[in-house]
């Protein structure tokens, strides 16, 4: 990107319009209402037996935000002592599901054509999540919060303030992993093309979704639009999700100090089970 700083500005540019008009509008409003919603439930209140019910809240305000709401979620969560690290490491892993108007709205109208899609690729995602979060809820129903819990911090100022301020640097994390990732990947990819002549769509497509999977989205329908597999091929980018998400929840779970490696081991089972299921069923 040093060499060549025009096709980086290019990039950047592609970066900055796709987080604008695809990602801002489904992140900011979910994820100011879900911390607003946290702040204003007293989670330690809940009776212990009842424990399930506070799983299934929090999974569902995960669902409702799409990337990385789960992971912001369950980061202030344990650094407010509702949940233990074995509790935030799994549910990390479990809460992290698209948005339903990003795919819907994006995916299915935009990509596909077919809102139907939309919604078919959507339920496939929640239910291998509802799966995994089932399994937890058996296993965790009679967890007891331990001793050794990080310090609480200070409860300060109205709970609407204090969640606009605390979702700007996720926000703002967002923008920058979608704007590097987008830029590195436009900058490789044209790289590549001034040493191969015709550089074959599905290499292209494949740094494109490996960096940024809403590059890797809107390069599918450029490259694949017309063809009966796009679908698939839609899934499958949702279900890698880009190394630009994954860094997202990294640095979300790093702050928290919240282990990776249940996170890392269900998306792995996602990216292998969601396209497969979605070609039995639907294809």
């Amino acid at each position: 990107m040093l060499l060549q700083p025009e096709l980086a500005h290019e990039g950047a540019d592609l970066g900055i319009k796709i987080f604008v008009d695809n990602l801002f509008p489904y992140l900011l409003p979910y994820l100011i209402l879900t911390q607003w919603l946290l702040r204003l439930t007293n989670i330690s209140s809940i009776p212990q037996g009842s424990k399930w019910r506070f799983y299934v809240q929090l999974y569902c305000l995960g669902a409702l935000g799409g990337f990385p709401t789960g992971a912001a979620t369950t980061g202030f969560l344990y650094q407010q002592q509702q949940l233990t690290q074995k509790e935030a490491r799994y549910l990390l892993a479990i809460c992290h599901a698209p948005s339903p108007l990003f795919v819907v709205g994006f995916v299915g109208m935009e990509i596909l054509r077919n809102p139907i899609s939309g919604w078919q690729m959507l339920g496939l995602f929640h239910f291998v999540n509802i799966i995994m979060l089932v399994i937890f809820i058996l296993v965790f129903r009679k967890t007891v919060p331990p001793t050794n819990l990080p310090p609480k911090p200070k409860d300060a100022g109205n709970p609407l303030i204090e969640s606009i301020k605390s979702s700007l640097p996720t926000v703002l994390l967002v923008a920058a992993t979608v704007i590097f990732f987008t830029t590195l990947s436009y900058v490789f990819t044209q790289t590549l093309e001034n040493f191969v002549d015709s550089l074959p769509k599905g290499v292209m497509l494949s740094l494109y979704s490996i960096l940024e999977m809403t590059s890797g989205l809107a390069a599918s329908e450029d490259f694949y639009g017309h063809s009966s597999w796009l679908p698939l091929i839609v899934i499958t980018i949702l279900s890698m999700q880009g190394l630009s998400i994954h860094m997202q929840v990294a640095v979300l779970a790093r702050e928290a100090k919240i282990s990776l490696k249940p996170y890392i081991s269900a998306r792995v089972l996602q990216t292998l089970v969601v396209p497969l299921l979605y070609w039995i069923i639907f294809m």
